[in-house]
């Protein structure tokens, strides 16, 4: 497994999915190839897209077709908060392991289903807590310890 290239899609592609995670992706090309975008935002497909080097009939503005079928090995969400649970949980009945922007979720409920589903199928589900190793949180930190 070691020199196995993961295929990642994002779905989300704003300032996290594709600005950071996206970008991030793309300086470990031994190890990542984002293969699939899925926004509403046509603009942002392309612009990403092209960087990206996805192909044009990889790109979807529309989230049921994205989710017809899996795409890649892992699925990055960087989506609107409210849809998290929802797309999480699609994710892993098509057999992906997920990257999941926070917050999860406000709802318990939501979450223990999502904490059981994953557990249930075998699946990977990792939280972004990027802000907190920022230069302003660090400072915070900081300055309340």
């Amino acid at each position: 497994m070691e020199n196995k290239v993961f295929t990642v899609a994002i779905i989300g592609a704003g300032s996290r999915g594709a600005d950071i995670y996206g970008r991030l992706l793309m300086q470990l090309p031994e190890k990542f190839k984002i293969v699939a975008l899925c926004d509403p935002r046509q603009h942002r497909l392309d612009s990403f897209g092209a960087e990206f080097d996805v192909n044009e009939s990889e790109r979807y503005t529309d989230e049921n077709t994205f989710f017809e079928k899996k795409r890649a090995d892992v699925l990055v969400i960087a989506t609107l908060d409210c849809d998290h649970v929802r797309q999480c949980l699609k994710a892993f009945e098509l057999g992906y392991d997920v990257l999941l922007e926070k917050p999860i979720t406000s709802d318990e409920e939501e979450l223990l289903a999502l904490k059981d589903k994953a557990k249930e199928l075998g699946r990977i589900l990792m939280i972004c807590h990027v802000l907190r190793y920022t230069p302003f949180y660090q400072r915070l930190r900081e300055i309340s310890l």
